[in-house]
């Protein structure tokens, strides 16, 4: 059978500002942040997502493209995040509704026009 790969360590994204990246997925998103090791140099941060990492990274010329990347809350806790992030009085985010597989999304939109999906169910389900 070949080598396997056994997961998604991290995804990474680039923004054009880090105060508002910080703010938006630390304050609004309620991510935790991570230690950088000292090796890794410029403008950035990184977070826990679960078993993976978000790194985001500066760039000045940064132009949002047409990706996205998705989470799952723990379970029974959907409705509870996604209400949590409209108090914050964020706006940039479509109206969470039921799709033909059954779960329930909602896209939410960062301040450089990234994509983040949250999704009613957990990994692997």
């Amino acid at each position: 059978m070949g080598i396997q790969i056994t997961g998604v360590h991290h995804l990474m994204i680039t923004v054009g500002d880090l105060g508002s990246a910080k703010h938006f997925y630390g304050s609004i998103m309620g991510f935790e942040e991570k230690e950088i090791p000292p090796c890794v140099i410029g403008e950035r941060v990184w977070y826990h997502l679960g078993p993976i990492e978000l790194h985001i990274n500066v760039h000045p010329e940064y132009r949002a493209g047409l990706s996205h990347f998705a989470i799952s809350v723990e379970p029974g806790k959907y409705d509870e995040y996604v209400e949590k992030i409209k108090n914050t009085g964020y706006e940039k985010m479509t109206k969470s509704e039921i799709y033909d597989d059954g779960l329930y999304r909602v896209y939410i939109h960062d301040p450089f026009e990234n994509c983040i999906e949250i999704i009613n169910t957990q990994m692997g389900d």
